[in-house]
């Protein structure tokens, strides 16, 4: 029910602070305790309260939910919701409760009002205006004197000895150990915000901050000696709180990839800070008013993002290659100079990878559309994470207002998006010949949307004579998804 709970309350919030935005019919990105939640249905502004549906929390999130028309029942085991289709009266754990606006039945799905769970339970939550995401967290309660264990997670090397390979040695014991030292401070939070600045906030005094930097991978140690976690402590823990581990994942950031926290050492009672990095990263470090301040600064080498693995089938798994032609049926894209359409040059170059794709016995290519037929921009994306891909590649062409802009271009959203868009955008341009505009970037609904490796490639400008002869040149197309299939195995490292 928390988790349920969690989330319908941060589209509450979203919505309270951005109502133009949702609106129009703007998606949130959305984290719980750090970790990504994949919605593609749209919250309804129904006069002044807002509903979601139920399936945006019910997918993955552990609680109960039963139909029993009319009736929806929403159950954790200690906590349940009876919400009525189309009443203004809801069941609490057998209370009746007035709500402001029922739940309603829209195109086979149940949507359950915001207001009514929003003015019932309490959690927390980090705005990031820049990425336009909610990070919202659960309150856990500290490990009880009684709980025992190993609570020094190493959050760097994954094991439970504490010893060594993010830093310094710890002893291993339990933070409520009747032998551990007394803290003089405790943390409060770690919050980062979504730019480049992780904060520590407080209570207590402490001694000095102590930094270390490790490679292969690149990370950055923060330990804070004499300090443990205070009671209300945000983000939280991960799945065992008396091991007092915990992580916030990053896609913000160019080089930062996660923020990992635990209890690391009580001799002295000490907690740990690690960042870990896709790139060498200049940073600094200030202690002011009870808040602890990390700053990172430039990258000073090239961001490394590892190619996806298949875990079952190490060495021989196969992988799974969205290829996505864009536009297409009524969506006609860019307008050519010499009469033809971009959805055109999309799904011929992208019909011609998928045929070179098929030859390759540890790729498998999947294509949003194979004729010309229209695919919402949202579905594309689902279909992709729906299916798991390892990659996913959007076929473009661009436009301009002037026609002497020449080149070809790549787009990619997320960090974990950057090395993929480096090694194609390398193949298209040999492929093209046309100038290099660079990689960039976006916020592109296919590419922000995904959840694996994604880029957009727009192979040259329609509105250029030159461009356009090129892109509708079958040669040129040829050559074209050459490289872009060369790009994909060099990526994949299957050259």
């Amino acid at each position: 029910m928390k988790k349920f709970v969690t989330v319908i309350m941060l589209l509450a919030l979203f919505v309270s602070l951005f109502p133009g935005e949702v609106g129009a019919a703007v998606v949130p990105k959305l984290y719980l305790n750090g970790k990504q939640l994949q919605t593609t249905t749209e919250p309804q502004i129904v006069g002044q309260s807002t509903l979601v549906p139920i399936r945006t929390v019910t997918q993955g999130l552990g609680f109960d939910v039963e139909w029993s028309s009319p009736n929806v029942n929403i159950s954790n085991g200690t906590t349940s919701m009876v919400l009525t289709i189309g009443s203004k009266t809801a069941v609490v754990n057998n209370s009746k409760v007035a709500l402001g606006v029922p739940a309603i039945s829209m195109k086979n799905t149940t949507m359950v009002p915001l207001r009514f769970v929003s003015e019932n339970f309490g959690l927390d939550v980090f705005w990031d205006v820049v990425s336009k995401s909610v990070y919202l967290y659960q309150k856990v309660e500290p490990p009880s004197s009684g709980d025992g264990g190993n609570g020094s997670m190493d959050p760097g090397s994954g094991s439970g000895t504490g010893n060594g390979s993010d830093g310094n040695n710890g002893s291993g014991g339990s933070p409520t150990d009747p032998g551990s030292e007394s803290p003089a401070a405790a943390l409060k939070a770690v919050e980062f915000d979504g730019l480049a600045s992780i904060y520590l906030p407080y209570n207590g005094e402490f001694g000095t901050v102590k930094t270390e930097v490790l490679h292969s991978p690149e990370r950055i140690v923060v330990d804070l000696p004499n300090m443990n976690f205070d009671p209300t402590f945000t983000p939280a823990f991960t799945s065992n709180a008396s091991a007092m581990l915990g992580e916030i994942v990053v896609d913000t950031h160019p080089s930062l990839q996660k923020i990992r926290y635990s209890y690391y050492s009580d001799k002295p009672s000490t907690v740990r800070v690690v960042l870990d990095l896709g790139a060498a990263t200049n940073f600094q470090v200030s202690n002011e008013d009870h808040i602890v301040r990390i700053d990172l600064l430039d990258v000073t080498g090239p961001v490394v993002v590892p190619p996806p693995e298949n875990p079952d089938k190490p060495g021989t798994g196969v992988f799974k290659v969205v290829l996505d032609a864009g536009h297409g049926a009524k969506d006609p894209g860019a307008y050519s100079v010499n009469g033809r359409h971009e959805k055109e040059y999309n799904l011929s170059v992208t019909l011609k990878v998928k045929a070179l794709l098929d030859k390759e016995p540890r790729i498998k290519p999947y294509l949003t559309r194979s004729h010309d037929t229209f695919v919402e921009l949202n579905d594309r994306a689902m279909f992709a994470n729906d299916l798991k891909a390892d990659l996913f590649i959007s076929f473009h062409a661009n436009s301009a207002s002037s026609g002497t802009v020449s080149g070809s271009e790549t787009y990619y959203n997320r960090a974990n998006s950057k090395a993929l868009a480096d090694v194609l955008h390398k193949h298209l341009v040999a492929g093209t010949g046309l100038a290099d505009r660079k990689v960039r970037q976006a916020g592109f609904v296919v590419i922000k949307k995904t959840t694996m490796p994604a880029v957009l490639l727009e192979a040259g400008y329609l509105s250029n004579k030159g461009d356009s002869s090129i892109l509708f040149s079958d040669a040129k197309q040829n050559k074209i998804a050459e490289e872009i299939v060369k790009g994909i195995k060099e990526y994949l490292k299957l050259n």
